[in-house]
């Protein structure tokens, strides 16, 4: 097993990964090595490893189950990967199936819990509120999303952890939350109150954002949920499916094959991202025309 995970390592699937994605991998692949290293392929691919497999997933669940299925994940990569070069007959990992189960889609925040936590937030702990309730960011990259990725009415940039392009259009709340922004020498948006940058895993950001959302008599809400908050506003307004995962750098129905080897992603998410910007957030006429078909719809008084 150590062999075949130096040849995964120093091969180009490997290598094309994001930083990220290797940082974490190679994390688990040391975790993999120490338990099944000294053990022969013919042995990693006999009938009974799945019960060991099992057995060692189940114990690192005991301490996380999210870090247990990440580490199976990764294993079952690296078998399958050895499986497709020949040089081991079978992937005992796969289908095994995952410990941790959540389901957060009703954990929004709602008008009145963001009214309550930008109350007492600190202005730069508020902006990292903001940058994730009206782009739909996820922590880690509003964290380090720079101030570049502002062009002209959209948002424009590729997210941390699997480099799928997005672009969000700038609503009026995010366009003051900008416009109020200290600049300074920062390339990052958010930056602390002295003016640098957070830490871009979020070490002093999350204990804050912890600490203000207690203080606000919040519970069972936090920063990540953010971006389920903005998919269902943005659903609930009117955006389709579609409109809504290239802004927020989901995967959408019917993209891989032919048509996704031949899309541009990031030009289509900003084309998409400023027609948005023109329906919503646009010249006035087009909001109230807008806000006059949600009513009616909403009222039933609305004739075709």
């Amino acid at each position: 097993m150590s062999f075949l995970i130096w040849r995964y390592l120093n091969d180009d699937v490997f290598k094309k990964k994001r930083p990220l994605t290797q940082r974490d991998y190679r994390k688990h692949l040391d975790a993999i090595k120490l338990k099944f290293g000294d053990l022969s392929l013919k042995a990693m691919a006999s009938p009974t490893m799945t019960d060991h497999l099992y057995k060692w997933r189940d114990k690192l669940a005991e301490a996380s189950p999210r870090q247990a299925d990440y580490a199976m994940s990764v294993l079952s990569l690296l078998l399958g990967w050895g499986v497709k070069r020949g040089l081991l007959t079978f992937n005992r990992a796969a289908g095994i199936e995952d410990v941790y189960r959540a389901d957060r889609s009703e954990k929004t925040w709602s008008q009145e819990q963001e009214a309550a936590f930008l109350a007492v937030a600190s202005p730069s702990i508020a902006r990292g509120f903001l940058l994730a309730v009206e782009t739909g960011l996820s922590p880690e990259d509003v964290y380090v999303i720079p101030w570049s990725a502002v062009q002209g009415n959209v948002l424009v940039g590729r997210r941390l952890k699997t480099g799928v392009p997005f672009a969000v259009p700038i609503s009026p709340k995010l366009r003051r939350m900008l416009d109020e922004s200290p600049r300074g020498d920062s390339v990052t948006i958010l930056t602390k109150e002295d003016g640098f940058p957070f830490d871009p895993k979020g070490n002093g950001f999350r204990s804050l954002f912890r600490g203000y959302r207690v203080a606000a008599g919040i519970e069972d809400r936090t920063h990540k949920d953010l971006r389920g908050t903005f998919i269902t506003r943005r659903r609930a307004m009117g955006w389709t499916a579609e409109e809504t995962a290239l802004c927020s750098g989901h995967p959408i129905a019917g993209e891989k094959g032919a048509q996704g080897a031949y899309v541009d992603r990031i030009i289509v998410a900003k084309a998409n991202a400023e027609r948005l910007w023109s329906r919503w957030y646009g010249p006035e006429q087009e909001q109230k025309l807008q806000t006059g078909l949600q009513t009616g719809a909403a009222q039933g008084g609305l004739s075709l």
